[in-house]
């Protein structure tokens, strides 16, 4: 590719050509001898050996990747060195904020986040995609040379010039990157990972080297451990996981036999497992996807993403999470809004196979409490009210294409080796959690719904800390047919064990306070939620001296850049098996939500748990409707539909060890006592305390 063959020369100049101040020299020739160094990668992947840079000439734009010609102990090697900034040198790097603003003044955060987008050329040099490489190299240099420009008319460059620059950059190839990002998400053919799924066993743990995502010590020893499994516990823990995602289908009467293409989203380190799991679906016709996060700012979310990536340094990512305040504004959102409507439509009828995503999560990771770093780029407060609207703008239009009545998904959790030395038996008591008969727990949980089902509301009180809420239910027209309650067995949220709801808004008000919980990878002390008439009023947390810190978190963590959120959920846990692991290995802090929220009540704000399914017909097993899909926000979809939706819905939970009691309370304020002194009470639901009194 002679536009690469060209920037890549002007590049090689840099370090010696002395055109700017020192400060300003030292930054872009830190900034050039990366992207040598990844020249140099790509070129012995290509070559089958590890030379160094000046060895080379130039890659041919042709060249395919060819990382089986490269040993896995090369591999290795190469992707230590490559992440090696990130992963070791954050401190003194200029990836770090605070250190680019030290040397190189105001403009240092602007020069910082253009530094991180250099790093996301690593996973494209991976897959040898020239055009996505050269377009960030020739806005390097053209930056570059806007700078000894200026030096040589002994004038500076200002963040307003800096960031024209980007914003260019963004608009001219954003219908580029947002293409790259959902292909990979919808089309097999063009999704990197798969075709590694396919090629390799992964028995052979370095494997995983050859994807290009970091691989960290925790990923290695994952990936050592899966390896060691014997095939029939891979093979059981693969069926729990595709057999969830089909029982989703079958449970929510959507056409599983329309599909043909589900997305894959894994922790580093499982590939074994997800081979097996897309050999079960081959067996039904199915291809897949497994993208990876997308590393523009342009196309980087803010919060977590669930598209494969294993960070070399949370701190750099949370430093960089709105490095997309560089251009946010009404009009680039727009301009995104419109390709990705062009993308969707480009698909034609391709994009009526995709099924959904397929999920697995982690658990175990060491506690992250990010530094607030006042160099690092925010949203204004208008940048974060487009962007609301833009999260659910995007919601709505995929929505249009990939329709929610012939979609689903399945979400399960595995715990990491950095869990402790009790690894092993945690792995298998897991194991054990995600297998849990349905059979036994639907009569248990069928009992909990039949007495909430009389009731007008639940009152929720704690112990050791502040929560008090009353949640508001919906009226049932005809119990016999109705409820207010899903009983959810093992199908999209693996492990089973939980009755949940979609509380009315109106009357649902009180406080919600956890000491510790772990949401999005953060950890987060003396939560504290207050919520009138269903909305979010108030909130804070102590991870901070500064309480407009910890609420800065909450709002990006939690609350997706959005204020005043609906409570969208409402739900009892059951699961007090999973309960009693967290309790015997002392790892409730670290448990992920997915099976905390089993292990007590637990509330979610944001959008409902049937959005975009409210008009849908839904039934428990027993037979009956299903009726509390709406509430007064999400009725909104059929006058303001921009309104309706908040592309959020984070779940909180209080474990039983903080939960004094919970009361329904009939319509003549009678009370039906559910839990009382942190124990079911309810007739027919003692069973569930045999794990508590364990």
């Amino acid at each position: 590719m002679e536009r690469y063959d060209d920037v890549i020369e002007r590049i090689r100049e840099i370090p010696e050509e002395h055109a700017l101040s020192a400060a300003f020299q030292a930054y872009f020739t830190a900034a050039a001898e990366f992207i040598l160094l990844l020249d140099a990668f790509m070129k012995a992947r290509t070559a089958g050996e590890s030379r160094s840079a000046a060895a080379y000439g130039t890659v041919s734009a042709s060249a395919a990747p060819a990382s089986d010609r490269m040993s896995v102990a090369e591999l290795q090697r190469w992707n230590a060195a490559l992440y090696a900034e990130a992963a070791e040198h954050y401190a003194d790097s200029y990836l770090n904020p605070r250190v680019a603003v030290a040397k190189l003044g105001p403009i240092g955060a602007e020069l910082s986040a253009l530094y991180m987008e250099l790093q996301g050329m690593i996973l494209s040099a991976y897959q040898q995609d020239l055009e996505d490489i050269v377009c960030v190299l020739e806005t390097f240099v053209q930056v570059y040379c806007m700078f000894t420009s200026a030096y040589e008319d002994k004038e500076q460059v200002d963040t307003k010039q800096l960031r024209d620059v980007l914003y260019s950059y963004a608009h001219d190839y954003s219908e580029d990157f947002l293409r790259r990002k959902m292909d990979a998400m919808y089309i097999p053919a063009r999704s990197y990972v798969r075709q590694l799924i396919l090629g390799y066993d992964f028995l052979n743990p370095a494997d995983i080297c050859r994807i290009g995502y970091y691989v960290s010590d925790t990923a290695l020893r994952t990936a050592e451990f899966i390896a060691k499994l014997p095939d029939d516990r891979i093979d059981r823990m693969a069926r729990t996981w595709y057999q969830g995602f089909k029982d989703g289908f079958r449970i929510q009467g959507k056409p599983y036999e329309k599909k043909s293409v589900v997305e894959f989203s894994y922790p580093a380190g499982f590939e074994r497992v997800v081979k097996r799991t897309a050999a079960l679906f081959a067996e039904d016709g199915f291809d897949f996807t497994i993208p990876l996060r997308p590393q523009h700012f342009l196309t980087r979310t803010p919060g977590r993403s669930r598209q494969l990536y294993e960070s070399p340094n949370p701190q750099m990512d949370f430093d960089h999470s709105y490095d997309l305040a560089l251009v946010m504004g009404d009009r680039i959102c727009a301009r995104m809004l419109e390709e990705q409507r062009r993308i969707f439509r480009s698909y034609g009828d391709e994009i009526g196979r995709y099924a959904g995503p397929v999920v697995m999560e982690s658990f175990g990771a060491p506690a992250f409490e990010p530094v607030e770093e006042p160099a690092r780029l925010r949203f204004t407060t208008h940048q974060s009210e487009v962007y609301g609207h833009y999260q659910n703008s995007v919601q709505l239009l995929v929505h249009e294409f990939v329709r929610e009545e012939e979609r689903s998904f399945t979400i399960i959790a595995w715990p990491l080796p950095t869990i402790g030395p009790d690894f092993e038996a945690i792995f298998r008591e897991t194991e054990a959690v995600n297998t849990l008969s349905s059979a036994t727990y639907r009569p248990v949980q069928e009992r909990l719904i039949a007495a909430l089902d009389e009731a007008r509301s639940v009152h929720i009180l704690g112990k050791g800390n502040a929560t008090d809420l009353c949640v508001q239910l919906h009226p049932l027209a005809d119990p016999a047919r109705e409820t207010n309650f899903e009983n959810c067995l093992s199908d999209v949220n693996i492990p089973l064990g939980e009755v949940f709801t979609s509380p009315q808004l109106e009357g649902t008000s009180g406080v919600l306070n956890v000491r510790s919980v772990f949401i999005e990878g953060f950890q987060f002390r003396d939560l504290r939620i207050r919520f009138e008439d269903g909305r979010v009023a108030d909130y804070s947390c102590a991870n901070f001296p500064d309480p407009e810190q910890g609420r800065a978190l909450m709002r990006k963590v939690i609350f997706g850049e959005k204020e005043r959120l609906p409570m969208g959920e409402f739900a009892i846990g059951t699961n007090t098996r999973a309960y009693r692991m967290a309790q015997r290995y002392g790892i409730g802090a670290l448990m992920p939500i997915l099976i905390a929220e089993k292990t007590g009540p637990h509330f979610a704000v944001g959008d409902t748990c049937y959005s975009f399914m409210e008009d849908m017909h839904l039934y428990n097993p027993d037979g009956r409707e299903l009726v509390a899909k709406d509430n007064s926000c999400s009725i909104l979809r059929k006058t303001e539909p921009e309104k309706a939706y908040f592309a959020v819905h984070t779940d909180i939970t209080i474990p039983y060890d903080e939960l004094d009691r919970i009361t329904a309370i009939r319509a003549d304020g009678s009370e039906i006592p559910i839990i009382a002194g942190g124990r079911f009470v309810l007739a027919g639901t003692e069973v569930l305390n045999e794990a508590l009194d364990d």
